[in-house]
């Protein structure tokens, strides 16, 4: 879930990103032309290719900046890394890479597991959640859907990201003890392969960015064609999260659409990812029939209206391929966003 943030960190090395993100603070306050940030993101993406800084440099850099380290730990699957900032928030890291920070990933965890409820015509009973493991979209769907929901499965490959969600004070804390309900039931599998015997009313996936071949048959039409299969015929929704920057985004959209009569694409904005992207698929046509429930901290009916509007000068592009397990497009989509876009992005924001 890393997003747009991750990305650009990722490049020119502890001291280039940090003064990346000291002149893009100064453009803010109109401190540093144009032209100089210009010169410097020039000079950051002169390294070839996707330079993946050492996980150690990435930590050194976190604490420095004040971060204290709460949990480090090798799972069999991840590197973990669970942060406190000084100001008590958190941060989730896998393989070095940040999957939420606790003061806007309200707005992600909203976006993905309130808004498909609102366009199923009917009750929501069983719902499949693919990732998920640190309960934030379990707690979003208690918060707010307790009466109607039978039961959450969470679909989780890592069963340390798991026990940790389910045990760290802080995270449990996070998660308002989500992973603790008895309507949640949480199976260490592979979403690839993992198979439901009964269908889901609707399906949430909140998986791993397509940063490798192995992640990219997650976005691929095979495993939305498995994933389809375990919804409720006719009437199941799949709502799914893109990284929201071209071609990628479209690229998804386009490949889901191969799979689903009917694909929304909404997104939100966040101070850690920038922009988040999100697909709504249904088998039929898609209406709101629901209001936004009481109690949500960002998501409005004003709101929910802003996420499914892109402005016509919005960083999209036309798509016509789609990705499969053969050909492995979206991970050349993910990549082509760094050689081909990763400038206009940061300027554009």
């Amino acid at each position: 879930m890393y997003r747009i943030a991750g990305t650009l960190l990722r490049e020119g090395g502890v001291e280039g990103r940090l003064s990346w993100l000291l002149r893009a603070r100064h453009l803010v306050r109109g401190d540093e032309s144009m032209s100089e940030l210009k010169r410097h993101w020039k000079r950051v993406m002169d390294f070839p290719g996707i330079v993946r800084q050492p996980e150690d440099a990435k930590l050194g850099a976190l604490v420095d900046a004040g971060a204290r380290v709460l949990v480090e730990q090798q799972t069999e699957f991840q590197r973990v890394l669970l942060l406190e900032t000084p100001k008590r928030e958190i941060i989730l890291l896998l393989d070095s890479e940040m999957q939420f920070y606790s003061a806007d990933e309200h707005r992600y965890h909203e976006a993905l597991a309130i808004v498909p409820f609102l366009f199923r015509q009917g009750a929501v009973r069983r719902v499949g959640v693919m990732g998920g493991g640190d309960g934030l979209i379990a707690r979003e769907l208690l918060r707010h859907f307790a009466d109607e929901i039978e039961l959450i499965r969470i679909i989780d490959i890592d069963a340390a990201v798991t026990e940790l969600a389910r045990t760290h004070p802080r995270l449990v804390e996070l998660n308002r003890g989500s992973l603790l309900d008895e309507r949640v039931e949480v199976v260490n599998a592979d979403a690839l392969s993992y198979r439901s015997e009964q269908p889901f009313d609707l399906i949430l996936g909140d998986l791993p960015d397509p940063t490798s071949p192995v992640l990219g048959r997650l976005y691929n039409r095979e495993f939305y064609e498995h994933l389809r299969a375990q919804l409720t015929p006719d009437e199941g929704i799949l709502a799914v999260q893109i990284v929201f920057v071209p071609p990628l985004f479209d690229g998804v959209l386009n490949t889901l659409r191969s799979v689903f009569p009917t694909v929304k694409e909404y997104a939100v904005w966040m101070y850690s990812f920038v922009r988040s992207g999100f697909a709504l698929c249904g088998q039929g046509p898609l209406e709101r029939c629901r209001e936004v429930p009481k109690g949500t901290r960002h998501l409005t009916s004003e709101v929910l209206d802003m996420l499914f509007y892109f402005a016509p000068d919005e960083p999209r592009v036309e798509v016509d391929e789609v990705s499969t397990n053969e050909n492995g497009r979206v991970v050349e989509w993910y990549g082509s966003f760094l050689r081909d876009y990763a400038e206009e992005r940061i300027l554009y924001y």
